[in-house]
């Protein structure tokens, strides 16, 4: 009865009396086309009920989480991260050239290392080794003692030691300390396990014809009489063993021991990521050792002209002796600098041509040059020619 009334009440007043209240609030005229606007817009936004939650927002694709990560990837990330750290932290300049370096290798230990080289080869090369009497002997460690003299870098095994430096000597500065010209070329100002004026060499000279090398590692220097023919003379046998000690200067056999710990820490983030170690090996050839080795080559090239100018020797042998053992390489890797742990004897050339001048300003520089060099002059003209016989061995006539 009651709602009967209410509907009778409400349906007998107009239209714009009723729409002016609702539950006793009164509204304002509102026309058709507002309220058409007014629902449209409704109908856009998102109906969320009372207390509901959003939903959290949708991650990117390619986002990735630590904790989704493979073991081997994180432990391949971790290695690589802690590798860069040390890597870094192991870098240093070459003092004679200025090349940067990775050297994790204390120059005790590469002493040591050197130490059992040279015994090993010493009984190895002992059957063919000729002894110190021998006038090559005589004449190769003849070369070797000026070289080390003249840059401070030691003497020979049963030599007396110096009493004083290179010609140019250890002077002193204004203030009052030491100074050594000689150290920017090589020379050691104080003695050290590597080289030093007095760290001890030892010389080998293998009576071996067909062996066309020299090589050098901290105290022992090995010849083979092969490559005597090859230097022809006092001058281009100081050119190859200038280059030999170059290496020793450089401590190019710390740096490849070093080399090997970047390869096994590469080889091993490799392996954990499972990829082929023959192809690693290849590429760690390519990429790292052989631009290293060249790299070396080339810097042994210009300190060994350094240190044969600093003994008087004519620089312009270096270069020489170079040309002529480039006639020796084999046709099929001739040219092939890629793939040659050696530079091209032609590009080698050239290099040294282009640092004469560092070599003749030394040679210049040392007062005792000019006597030294009188000397080799008269010594060229009455030298005896290095030959080999019949037989392979090599002989003085």
């Amino acid at each position: 009865m009651f709602r009967t009334s209410l509907r009778r009440i409400y349906a007998s007043r107009p239209a714009s009396t009723a729409a002016k209240s609702f539950r006793g609030a009164t509204l304002p005229p509102v026309t058709v086309g507002r309220l058409q606007q007014f629902s449209s817009s409704l109908r856009r936004q998102a109906y969320i009920r009372f207390g509901e939650q959003r939903p959290p927002p949708k991650k990117p694709e390619y986002s990735i989480e630590w904790r989704h990560l493979d073991p081997a990837i994180k432990g391949a990330l971790i290695a690589a991260g802690v590798g860069t750290v040390y890597y870094v932290s192991h870098l240093e300049q070459v003092p004679e050239t200025g090349r940067w370096r990775f050297m994790n290798t204390t120059p005790e230990f590469e002493a040591k290392f050197s130490e059992l080289s040279r015994k090993q080869l010493r009984q190895e090369l002992a059957p063919s080794t000729l002894p110190e009497n021998h006038p090559l002997s005589r004449h190769v460690r003849r070369v070797v003692s000026r070289i080390l003299r003249a840059s401070n870098l030691g003497v020979l095994k049963g030599e007396d030691r110096p009493s004083h430096l290179s010609p140019l000597g250890m002077g002193w500065d204004l203030e009052g300390n030491a100074w050594n010209p000689d150290v920017e070329f090589g020379a050691a100002k104080e003695p050290g396990p590597v080289y030093g004026p007095s760290k001890e060499w030892d010389v080998i000279v293998v009576n071996d014809s067909k062996m066309i090398n020299a090589m050098a590692s901290p105290g022992i220097i090995i010849v083979f009489t092969g490559i005597l023919p090859v230097c022809q003379d006092e001058e281009g046998l100081a050119a190859v063993l200038s280059h030999e000690i170059g290496h020793v200067v450089a401590r190019h056999t710390a740096e490849r021991l070093s080399s090997q710990t970047i390869a096994w820490g590469v080889l091993a983030i490799l392996a954990l990521l499972g990829l082929d170690l023959g192809l690693t090996s290849f590429a760690q050839q390519i990429l790292m050792e052989l631009p290293n080795s060249r790299k070396q080559e080339l810097e042994a090239d210009l300190i060994g002209l350094r240190l044969m100018s600093r003994a008087c020797y004519n620089p312009v042998a270096a270069p020489l002796m170079f040309s002529r053992l480039g006639k020796l390489e084999s046709k099929a890797a001739k040219g092939l600098d890629f793939l040659q742990t050696h530079p091209s004897s032609d590009s080698r050339v050239k290099f040294l041509e282009e640092h004469l001048h560092e070599g003749f300003s030394l040679l210049y520089s040392n007062p005792d040059c000019e006597r030294v060099r009188q000397q080799l002059e008269s010594f060229k003209e009455t030298a005896h020619i290095v030959k080999p016989t019949r037989s392979g061995e090599l002989e003085i006539f």
